[in-house]
């Protein structure tokens, strides 16, 4: 049985509270059927991989449209078994870390996060597909958080699973936000994708790149909205196989700001 390239996770490094508000996960499953899925926001649990300065106690909600689909504050111990399944890492018993499992059906999903007690702190946000082979599938997943500069840059990973190679669109969008209301933002945004250290590409104004058409083609294909062709908005388009990807987010001249 062939076994397709597929999104199978997504996580995003990112600050919350104070200045840099409140991150939001999103994502759109595609398909048929139904599909259940892990969210977690990770604060004390990030202690363990060395990060200072990480969220005491995140809250997570699922949302669709302005409907709450679950919420956790704490993570239950009966999630454990999936979490493991997913290929997260563990959450020490009893640990003020976020998370929930939801069976969901085709459709668009945010997730924000929220600082219990009104603290600030770096926290991990992850998306996973915890029902391998449903006819559903993960087709867009997307973090809108504040991007700082050194340490705090955003940091988006993501895990392709199965055989072959997954055609992606990837993109940094700041300026264009404004088309939305949002205010804050990351006025010239430049990305780099990594597989491990190797730096695969890079992109810093979308339009200005070799396959800019391509990239706006594809855009419509997946349903993205559109970028404006002088926006300094970034954008990569890339064939990937099996494997874990970072895309580090930064701002042109170390400025900061909101970006999607």
């Amino acid at each position: 049985e062939v076994d397709p390239a597929r999104l199978t996770n997504i996580a995003t490094r990112a600050q919350i509270g104070g200045a840099a508000g409140t991150p939001i996960a999103g994502f759109v499953i595609g398909g048929s059927g139904s599909k259940t899925m892990l969210v977690r926001a990770a604060g004390p649990a990030l202690t363990g991989f060395g990060i200072t300065g990480a969220l005491s106690d995140p809250s997570l909600a699922l949302l669709s449209s302005t409907a709450t689909v679950a919420s956790n504050d704490n993570w239950l111990a009966a999630d454990a078994s999936t979490m493991s399944t997913a290929g997260a890492f563990a959450f020490g018993a009893g640990s003020k870390d976020a998370a929930l499992v939801a069976t969901l059906l085709p459709g668009s999903y945010t997730a924000p996060v929220t600082a219990v007690g009104n603290t600030s702190g770096v926290t991990l946000l992850e998306v996973y597909d915890a029902s391998l082979g449903a006819g559903a599938t993960l087709v867009n997943a997307s973090t809108r958080a504040f991007v700082g500069t050194a340490d705090s840059v955003l940091i988006p990973g993501f895990v392709i699973s199965g055989t072959g190679s997954l055609r992606l669109l990837i993109r940094a969008v700041g300026p264009s936000l404004n088309n939305f209301g949002l205010t804050g933002l990351l006025a010239d945004p430049t990305i780099t994708l990594y597989r491990g250290t190797t730096a695969l590409a890079t992109n810093d104004n979308w339009s200005s790149a070799a396959n800019a058409s391509e990239i706006a083609a594809a855009a419509v294909a997946v349903g993205a909205f559109a970028l404006p062709t002088d926006s300094k908005d970034a954008a990569i388009l890339t064939s990937l196989p099996a494997g874990s990807y970072t895309a580090v987010v930064s701002g042109v001249g170390n400025t900061p700001g909101t970006a999607l």
